[in-house]
């Protein structure tokens, strides 16, 4: 029996451990509490960062989207005009032919031949201009526009509405779509007698 005793208590003394002091157990539960909150609080301040980082990449790459797209539109623009003042110098010997002919026309019948070849001459330009897209716009009997036109004359007229142009004096054209040079025009103005009609 004594030994039976002897077993048991040194199974009590592995068994038993000494009383745990909860005052002393709380500092390190909090000390874990305390340090899930901190990380916790990195962890959102980088998931902050990284959705800032990620904003910041898509708003440079829709930039350089934008001026890759800018870029090639002003390259293509650049393309397309990049003739005018070779087109605008053409424009002026056209001029001429076309006065050429305007004078050969009021010529004797002995200049026919001169006046045909200028016709062909003439013809060919024109037709070698509009290829790479400068062409003559009709100014006559359209409303003025400042935008098209360079009036140089008013003449008096109550045969069409005032601001109609009457006469061209030199053709404008266009280089695609822009205005390469303005039509130089005689817009139509309301007589004397009537503006003094009107104002009464």
């Amino acid at each position: 029996m004594k030994q039976n005793e002897a077993e048991d208590l040194e199974q009590e003394a592995v068994a038993w451990k000494p009383p745990v002091n909860e005052a002393e157990e709380a500092p390190a539960f909090e000390e874990k509490g305390t340090n899930v909150q901190q990380l916790t609080q990195a962890l959102e301040q980088k998931a902050r960062e990284a959705a800032e980082a990620q904003d910041r990449y898509l708003r440079t790459s829709a930039d350089f989207e934008n001026y890759r797209k800018r870029m090639q539109r002003d390259l293509g623009e650049f393309r397309k005009y990049a003739n005018e003042q070779l087109a605008l110098e053409i424009l002026s010997v056209v001029d001429h032919l076309g006065l050429a002919l305007k004078h050969a026309g009021a010529a004797e019948e002995s200049t026919k031949g001169l006046r045909e070849g200028i016709e062909l001459v003439y013809k060919q330009l024109r037709d070698v201009l509009e290829k790479f897209g400068i062409k003559a716009f009709v100014a006559e009997g359209e409303q003025f526009d400042p935008a098209k036109h360079d009036a140089v004359m008013q003449e008096m007229t109550d045969k069409v509405p005032e601001n109609t142009v009457v006469q061209v004096l030199q053709d404008g054209y266009l280089y695609y779509d822009k205005v390469l040079r303005h039509a130089k025009v005689s817009v139509a103005g309301k007589p004397q007698g009537e503006k003094a009609e009107a104002e009464n």
